[in-house]
């Protein structure tokens, strides 16, 4: 029996559930591991549909998470444009609503209990992703070094391994760069220093060091991917970060007003000027290392001198006519051109992964406004823009709340909006946070749920009370039906 009960407890902990769905997101950033193409996710897609329906006829947190009263409508709308397209890419347009709903029902709503417990998870979670980008980074710029590459064929499409000579990019083990998960991990190394200062534990040497390795190895990897749409999410989280960061310090100081709002601001953009300076100051020096590699330990080791080393291009061809946006302009023209046929309901969200767009084949539109237009029309878009806009708002004011309250989780809170708004960022030109199940997606509302937690306060009233309404109209029911049954 006590097994029994152990195995149920662990069935059903979202936490546990949480640490083995970032080890199943692994290999499908991997391109070893694409041939996989999400098969292994289907065992957590089923996992979390237990564990979905155990909530709701148990706990039904999913009803109490701020914001549910229009993620619930919008993944019903969802479901129906799915429907509406059966003849297009089904079995795809299912999976994605699968794996949204895990995401807006299981991840976003957990509540954790205390501050106290999701701080730990929160420690949990950081460290085994920044953990695996460490190992995976590391590999990356070894390929980088020697200059390893090689074109993988799936299906339709090709993947990169290693450095690219022809297209001035890292991929190194990661299949798409796009996904930015070495720019996520410099935000979430900053994120973890700032839940270990919360918890008030002094962090080992080596533990610094673990976080510092890892900074650089995925810095270095950032700057060589060459992904303009990571490099400007990143700055985002900078600038917010380093400007509430800033304005808590000054405050400390009984500094405020104007002066400290202004001096808040220009940290914030320094520090995202110092980041962009970084990388364009680290990429031509990288660009002499693997011709320094090459004569060291290449077939003319010995015969080359230091000043003869040649360097290798950083900068990536792009076609004149796709522009600074790398074709993205016309991406979105395309699909707010399909959008006004099917406005409604939309497409799907798959609906189009065989059209050939830019030379490419268009497996998303590159925005998420435009994505949600096609996939959902108007009816889901509108509901995703009202969770949105309410929900921000009510981070944004809590914030504001802890801030002139002095709140230990202050510091912390702002570190999770801030990379939450480094995901919305990154969403204007690429589909990172809805429809696709990218690591991306899920670690989005997994930020999102556990800020709700460190903002504290009640989450959403309206849930609540219906809860009760339904409880109390449960128990006239039984009480009926034992009055009923006692006077037989």
């Amino acid at each position: 029996m006590k097994v029994f009960l152990t195995l149920k407890n662990a069935l059903f902990n979202v936490f546990y559930y949480k640490v083995l769905l970032i080890f199943f997101l692994v290999p499908t950033i991997l391109v070893p591991c694409i041939t996989f193409d999400y098969k292994l996710l289907f065992i957590m897609m089923g996992w979390g549909a237990v564990i979905c329906l155990y909530d709701l006829f148990k706990r039904r947190n999913f009803l109490k998470a701020r914001g549910m009263i229009w993620l619930i409508p919008f993944l019903v709308i969802f479901l129906v444009s799915v429907l509406l397209n059966f003849k297009t890419v089904f079995n795809l347009n299912v999976s994605s609503w699968a794996y949204s709903v895990i995401a807006l029902l299981l991840l976003y709503p957990d509540s954790s209990g205390s501050k106290e417990k999701a701080l730990k998870e929160l420690s949990v979670l950081n460290n085994i992703f920044i953990g695996v980008t460490a190992v995976l980074s590391t590999i990356s710029i070894g390929m980088f070094v020697v200059g390893y590459f090689k074109a993988v064929e799936y299906g339709d499409l090709i993947y990169d391994i290693g450095w690219n000579p022809y297209k001035h990019r890292l991929f190194g083990l990661y299949s798409n760069t796009g996904y930015m998960i070495t720019s996520i991990a410099l935000a979430m190394i900053i994120v973890q220093a700032v839940v270990t200062k919360t918890r008030s534990i002094k962090a080992r040497g080596i533990y610094k060091a673990f976080l510092i390795y890892t900074a650089v190895v995925n810095f270095i990897c950032a700057a060589l991917e060459n992904a303009k749409g990571a490099f400007i999410s990143l700055c985002a989280f900078l600038v917010v970060f380093f400007f509430a960061a800033t304005l808590k310090k000054l405050k400390d100081k009984n500094k405020h007003g104007f002066g400290a709002f202004l001096t808040s601001t220009i940290c914030g953009l320094l520090a995202a000027v110092v980041f962009v300076g970084g990388v364009y100051a680290v990429r031509p020096v990288l660009s002499f290392v693997p011709g320094l590699y090459q004569s060291v330990f290449g077939s003319d080791s010995g015969d080359m001198d230091a000043d003869e080393l040649e360097s290798i291009e950083m900068d990536r061809d792009i076609p004149e006519k796709y522009g600074f946006l790398t074709g993205r302009t016309i991406i979105w023209k395309f699909g707010l051109s399909e959008f006004k046929n099917k406005p409604i309901f939309g497409y799907g969200p798959q609906s189009h992964r065989e059209y050939k767009v830019v030379d490419i084949g268009l497996r998303h539109f590159h925005n998420i406004v435009v994505q949600s237009l096609v996939s959902v029309g108007i009816a889901g878009s509108i509901f995703v823009l009202g969770f949105f806009l309410t929900v921000l708002w009510f981070m944004f004011k809590s914030l504001i709340r802890l801030f002139k309250e002095n709140d230990r989780f202050y510091s912390l809170s702002a570190a999770l909006f801030a990379i939450i708004i480094m995901f919305i960022v990154n969403g204007m030109a690429e589909v990172t946070i809805l429809f696709l199940p990218r690591i991306s997606m899920f670690l989005f509302w997994l930020f999102m749920g556990y800020l709700n937690i460190f903002l504290g306060g009640e989450n959403n009233t309206l849930g609540t009370k219906l809860l009760s309404k339904l409880d109390l109209f449960l128990e006239k029911i039984l009480s009926r039906k034992a009055a009923l049954k006692n006077e037989k």
